[in-house]
């Protein structure tokens, strides 16, 4: 009977991905400092305990005692934990099975941005590039894929913004620069005697 047990909890072990289908791929991907809670389920196999255990940078918000949980894994660093779920069942006899584990990755994607400026008002547009490429411009001044100092400020010295998004693996990381713009200096008319 253990043994059988195990077996069904092992074979029925699932997550829930973003768009909540279960599956038993490992390990499982989060977004860094995402708040969305993951769900977690084993088949429901009796009227018997579950016992679910999380690292200490997560928090199971909800369903210890239950087949199912939610954790919150925003408090996690980036990087693989390995066994970061557990989850055995003792049955309403008190007969333990063995424990089930799953990994997790939390999964993060630091953009960058090329240096940019100081400009003038007068300088030209200049060609964004961040990196990993691919990724969408934002930002007063940002024209497509262009950074253009005459839409930020109109004589006068502005700050501009800039950010960069990347959407990679169902997750979104974004970095910003303020870029000083400097407008173009009035010289009064040439007085003479």
């Amino acid at each position: 009977m253990k043994k059988l047990l195990t077996s069904l909890v092992v074979l029925f072990v699932s997550i829930v991905s973003y768009s909540q289908t279960f599956t038993t791929t490992q390990p499982d991907t989060v977004c860094f400092g995402s708040t969305t809670p993951s769900t977690y389920q084993v088949a429901n196999i009796g009227s018997g305990t579950y016992t679910w255990t999380v690292p200490t940078c997560a928090t199971l918000i909800s369903g210890q005692g239950t087949n199912q949980i939610q954790v919150n894994w925003s408090a996690c660093p980036a990087g693989l934990i390995t066994n970061a779920i557990s989850v055995t069942y003792a049955s309403a006899a008190g007969c333990p099975s063995l424990p089930v584990t799953m990994n997790v990755l939390i999964y993060q994607v630091v953009p960058t941005i090329v240096a940019l400026g100081p400009f003038c008002e007068s300088d030209p547009c200049v060609n964004l590039v961040g990196s990993p490429a691919g990724g969408v411009w934002s930002g007063t001044g940002v024209v497509g894929n262009q950074f253009c100092p005459d839409n930020v400020t109109n004589g006068s010295n502005a700050v501009s913004t800039v950010t960069y998004t990347i959407t990679n693996g169902g997750c979104t990381f974004t970095t910003s620069v303020v870029v000083p713009v400097f407008g173009t200096p009035v010289l009064s008319p040439i007085q003479h005697d």
